[in-house]
């Protein structure tokens, strides 16, 4: 049943099908109370009932859409585009579609939540900011922007892409670095604007990390209990790990396979 008192979820999708793992990850936010909405660019055919589809257009125009020129992911786009919908939306959170919620998601009454992914990094993949944020501005410039340098780059790859620059060779954002428009913009601007005290532990947003996630996820001797603590409130799974696995094979005993039903 739907709880109006909690946040909306917001998601975005670029495809014209959602899989098994991001319609169980949708569903399980719908599971625990939240309103979901799907941003989406065209017609998705699995659809999970219940959830809400928003043109992705009113937030950035399909024209602007690009891919990682390595990975061809569309990550550092849905960078882009979280952080514009965040400045138009009340009382939401962004999360990717490969995040599982575990139980009935708050913002905090600072209006910031976003994680600690290891010690080191803030990711975002579970994001929500104050409309008026420092930190929020700070991104949509950052991301706006046909090509940028970024602030926490050695002195030698500041020099090395300015002269990328010069001879016209700049690299837009599809051509940076994996992850420098996500978690290493919001680790560096987060630390910069001295707003660390905000971030939540790691154990609530992030219980598993990205390069433990195919063995905790799989192993069928693991309980959802083995992996989370009490203050979790939600798991990434990092789809990217996952994504040539054969999700109708793997063990039914397995914590994965009791999310793709949302059983946990």
């Amino acid at each position: 049943m739907t709880n109006n008192n909690l946040p909306t979820i917001n998601a975005l999708w670029i495809g014209s099908k959602l899989g098994l793992m991001a319609s169980a990850c949708l569903k399980s936010f719908i599971k625990h109370g939240h309103v979901v909405n799907l941003y989406t660019y065209q017609n998705i055919t699995d659809i999970p009932n219940g959830i809400n589809i928003l043109d992705a257009n009113d937030i950035i125009d399909e024209s602007r859409i690009f891919r990682h020129h390595k990975r061809g992911s569309y990550a550092p786009f849905s960078d882009v585009f979280r952080y514009n919908m965040l400045k138009v939306i009340d009382n939401g959170i962004y999360v990717d579609c490969d995040v599982y919620c575990l139980k009935p998601m708050n913002i905090p009454e600072h209006g910031h939540l976003l994680g600690y992914e290891n010690p080191s990094i803030i990711s975002n993949a579970i994001l929500a900011l104050p409309k008026e944020s420092e930190l929020l501005d700070t991104l949509i410039h950052l991301t706006n922007q046909p090509y940028f340098t970024p602030e926490w780059y050695s002195t030698y790859d500041k020099i090395r892409l300015k002269i990328k620059r010069l001879f016209g060779r700049a690299n837009t954002l599809g051509k940076m670095g994996w992850g420098v428009t996500g978690p290493s913009a919001v680790t560096y601007y987060t630390k910069q604007l001295q707003l660390t005290h905000l971030v939540q532990e790691i154990d609530v947003l992030y219980p598993i990390q990205h390069h433990e996630a195919k063995q905790k996820l799989l192993d069928e001797k693991l309980k959802i209990s083995d992996i989370i603590s009490q203050k979790s409130m939600c798991v990434h799974l990092y789809n990217e790990t996952l994504r040539d696995m054969d999700l109708d094979a793997i063990a039914d005993e397995c914590i994965l396979s009791k999310m793709l039903t949302n059983e946990i």
